[in-house]
């Protein structure tokens, strides 16, 4: 057990409404952060403004870098764009779980290759979501088929494992992927409440957590990232939280979120009188009794709300992707 303390802190926030397109996000689900420094956040969009599809390049100090893709089904276009991962050569994989594909992106943001159908043969997906580069390899959470499938970075199919259910080493929506320094893997089992941890070869080791909104527990995990001290930051997605607990699942502490305005977001109500007003006489009401944690998070602006994705910066950092407000906040480990 974890005997020295542990508390997460947070620093900031990047992020903006933009449901056409340009500076911010519209319901962003995932991150990559590359070695210089920039971000890319995938931006899933909505259905009635299709402009808002597409990967935002920017930086953890609010410059916007642009833009890359568009909402189409031909190549460097995306429609549900999902997860995000680099290589060694900072080349960008999106899948894509309304394409059932992967696409590949060159470090200058040109379309390389895609591949993926709908379907559960070998090299076929229902819902691609999270990914993982692992030397030469791509391994990809087929959710809706509940397996993790292994491509070359080039979309040559190597194999696959896993299937539906609630057992050791089953899947029921899994979401994230990421692995620790000695190469173990770890999925986030969405709808079983619990971090899976597999070895290299994806043979079963242990389960992470339980259905519930204690400590240690989760309710529909989405994401996880694990630090060079085995702990492991969950994307807690029922409870609105990022928690984060040591490698043998003892918990260390959690977050609700506590974003301020960031410049994107002063900018423009400092142009916007109406609307400012209007935001310096609301007074967040719920149901102090609720359990809803959902509702909560959607009236009380400074909390995470729908966290999805977490991220670790080469800094240190932790970085977490919320869907509900367009934004990732930042926090350090002290």
């Amino acid at each position: 057990m974890t005997t020295t303390k542990f508390e997460l802190k947070y620093l900031d926030n990047v992020g903006f409404a933009a449901d056409f397109g340009g500076r911010g996000f519209s319901l962003p689900t995932s991150m990559a952060i590359r070695s210089d420094g920039t971000i890319f956040v995938a931006s899933r969009g909505k259905a009635s403004t299709k402009g808002s599809n597409g990967i935002q390049l920017v930086t953890k100090d609010h410059d916007f870098l642009g833009q890359i893709g568009s909402y189409d089904s031909e190549l460097g276009g995306m429609i549900w764009p999902t997860s995000l991962v680099l290589d060694a050569e900072d080349n960008l994989y999106v899948s894509d779980e309304y394409l059932q594909r992967i696409t590949k992106f060159d470090r200058e943001g040109n379309p390389i290759t895609y591949w993926g159908e709908k379907g559960d043969g070998p090299g076929q997906f229902n819902q691609p979501s999270g990914m993982l580069v692992r030397g030469e390899e791509l391994l990809i959470v087929d959710s809706r088929n509940n397996r993790i499938q292994i491509y070359g970075l080039n979309g040559e199919y190597i194999g696959q494992w896993g299937s539906k259910g609630d057992g050791e080493g089953e899947f029921d929506l899994p979401w994230g992927i990421c692995d620790d320094n000695e190469g173990n893997l770890y999925i986030a089992d969405w709808r079983n409440d619990r971090i899976q941890k597999f070895d290299y070869n994806g043979n079963y080791i242990k389960s992470i957590g339980q259905t519930g909104s204690g400590k240690g527990q989760f309710n529909r995990p989405s994401d996880m990232a694990v630090d060079k001290d085995g702990n492991i930051y969950v994307a807690d997605w029922g409870n609105q939280r990022v928690q984060v607990v040591d490698s043998n699942g003892e918990y260390l502490d959690s977050h609700r979120g506590a974003a301020h305005l960031n410049p994107w977001a002063v900018e423009y109500l400092s142009s916007q009188a109406d609307e400012r007003a209007a935001r310096e006489s609301f007074v967040p009401v719920y149901d102090p009794d609720t359990n809803d944690q959902h509702e909560i998070s959607a009236r009380m602006e400074p909390y995470l709300w729908d966290p999805v994705n977490v991220e670790l910066g080469e800094d240190g950092k932790v970085y977490v992707v919320e869907t509900g407000r367009h934004r990732f906040q930042e926090f350090e480990v002290k």
